[in-house]
């Protein structure tokens, strides 16, 4: 399997999700805790940062995406800044379908950073060439973040946490800081991932929880 990051800079948007979309108002949705993903049913937390306040924030935000079917305000930091619980019922849906469904590829991220969307693919080297070539031959400009293999099922507890969450978990394992005795520092680590230490230190422990509670069932 294959992981695959494309960013569209914000003037694609209404290619991908139709005219007058309302990502357009959207500076910032990233995903902080994957909560649950099966077949059926995806629930997150995200925060989100408006670029204009709305009269309802909840109502607006369940518009963002067809797939979703409630949201949940949890805390709103200030004015058009919040953090939500988002739950959405997969199924392949239009405007934008050619960009989630053709190319084989499953999407099991889409973020919103500094008003541009960037969405994370995961499938066979066949299907996300695939991908590229539909994006491609509609004109799509976008620029690839990343390309690298997805070392995990769809169905593994690593699928349950977000891009940031799995880096640091991997790259932390990979050099050597679960080791007895550890070969790499919580400082060493930070450089490598160019990440401040107490936010490398924050993503490792929700990732450990989030992995502990799905294998104990809670």
């Amino acid at each position: 399997m294959r992981r695959l990051i494309l960013e569209f800079p914000r003037d694609e948007l209404n290619k991908i999700e139709g005219e007058s979309s309302p990502l357009e108002n959207l500076r910032t949705m990233e995903t902080l805790l994957l909560v649950r993903r099966t077949p059926r049913e995806i629930t997150m937390i995200s925060r989100v940062v408006l670029e204009k306040e709305v009269p309802n924030a909840e109502e607006y935000l369940r518009q963002l995406d067809k797939t979703t079917y409630q949201v949940r305000i949890i805390e709103r930091e200030q004015k058009g800044a919040y953090i939500v619980l988002v739950r959405h019922r997969p199924k392949q849906t239009s405007p934008g379908r050619y960009v989630f469904g053709q190319g084989g590829a499953e999407v099991v991220s889409r973020e919103v950073r500094e008003g541009n969307l960037r969405l994370t693919y995961v499938g066979s080297a066949t299907q996300i060439k695939s991908t590229l070539r539909i994006l491609d031959k509609l004109g799509l400009r976008y620029e690839i973040m990343s390309l690298a293999d997805a070392r995990f099922s769809s169905d593994s507890p690593l699928g349950l946490l977000t891009e940031k969450q799995r880096r640091v978990l991997i790259t932390a394992y990979r050099l050597g800081y679960y080791d007895i005795p550890r070969k790499i520092g919580s400082e060493r680590l930070s450089r490598e991932l160019n990440l401040h230490k107490s936010a490398v230190a924050a993503l490792r422990r929700k990732a450990e929880l989030r992995i502990l509670a799905d294998v104990l069932g809670e």
